[in-house]
């Protein structure tokens, strides 16, 4: 229900908004810079130490979303741990 409130689900658009496509592409770097290649976290690991240096949840779950979508990341595990490719 969480999702359908923000808009994330939205079949519409695939793409990031507009007002958080800079944060966006800042927390993209951030995360490449955090998570090694072939290396695994914990999804909520990795929300929660992004949550730390960055105040929007919202565009937080954009920028993992992007990366799964881009192939950076691979979801395992009933989608609780991120392996980055």
């Amino acid at each position: 229900l969480n999702a359908a409130a923000s808009g994330m689900s939205n079949a519409k658009s695939n793409e990031t908004p507009t007002e958080l496509t800079n944060l966006c592409q800042k927390i993209e770097e951030a995360i490449k810079r955090r998570v090694a290649i072939g290396t695994k976290i914990s999804h909520l690991k990795l929300q929660q130490e992004m949550l730390m240096r960055y105040d929007n949840q919202r565009a937080i779950d954009y920028s993992i979303i992007a990366m799964v979508k881009k192939g950076d990341f691979s979801y395992m595990e009933q989608r609780k741990i991120l392996c980055r490719q």
